[in-house]
């Protein structure tokens, strides 16, 4: 009878392959945990799982992209619903936040991902900062003024102000920029708009140079 010899080399090669097995089922079920946390991604004001751009029906896709091409403003322009998410509850429309691996990224960070700033609440601004602020604007509509938070960090918002619609109005304190959720006609959903304060015409130095000469 033939007696199978086993050496302390096999022994160590069985080792090394039993180990990268392990290893692989161990990573895979790690893998498969944070794909299944990630996915149930939640919603920075309500702390609800989102829903995904992908689902909405082809008709209120159009209206939200009717709606920003109408707008003809380069800081608002279209963008592909397919790899957005939303907010259940308020309707709020995150753009760019699903990943290759089919998962929510976002957290408070999606304000300065929409344009960058230091941001804070419309409402805690004093009524004089809020009169000049609208001197420097061409028009408020459709933003939100009337309910707004008096705490001036965005992520510490209230929850009577949570379900305001339209959702909530932020203010660039450095640029005077707006940052605010307007609702899209038809549907129950928002989309975040920036506003920059209109431009004020300064004279050039050879204006000022050919007045002086007209005196």
């Amino acid at each position: 009878m033939l007696m199978a010899v086993i050496t302390q080399q096999d022994l160590l090669y069985f080792g090394i392959v039993l180990f990268f097995v392990l290893l692989l089922l161990l990573s895979s079920f790690s893998f498969g945990l944070w794909m299944s946390k990630r996915q149930a991604g939640k919603s920075p004001y309500t702390g609800r799982p989102l829903r995904r751009g992908s689902d909405l029906h082809w008709m209120t896709v159009e209206k939200v992209l009717r709606f920003l091409f109408d707008l003809h403003q380069y800081e608002n322009q279209m963008f592909d619903l397919n790899y957005a998410a939303i907010c259940r509850d308020t309707g709020r429309i995150f753009p760019n936040c699903v990943t290759w691996f089919d998962t929510f990224d976002l957290d408070w960070s999606f304000l300065e991902k929409r344009h960058k700033g230091k941001y804070v609440s419309w409402g805690s601004l004093s009524p004089e900062q809020q009169t000049l602020l609208k001197e420097k604007h061409d028009s408020f509509d459709g933003f939100q003024t009337k309910y707004s938070s008096p705490t001036s960090t965005p992520r510490m918002i209230e929850p009577e102000y949570v379900h305001t619609r339209p959702g909530p109005l932020y203010v660039d304190i450095e640029s005077d920029v707006l940052l605010g959720w307007k609702s899209v006609p038809d549907t129950d959903l928002e989309v975040l708009i920036v506003q920059k304060p209109k431009k004020i015409y300064l004279p050039k130095l050879e204006d000022k140079e050919l007045n002086s000469e007209n005196i």
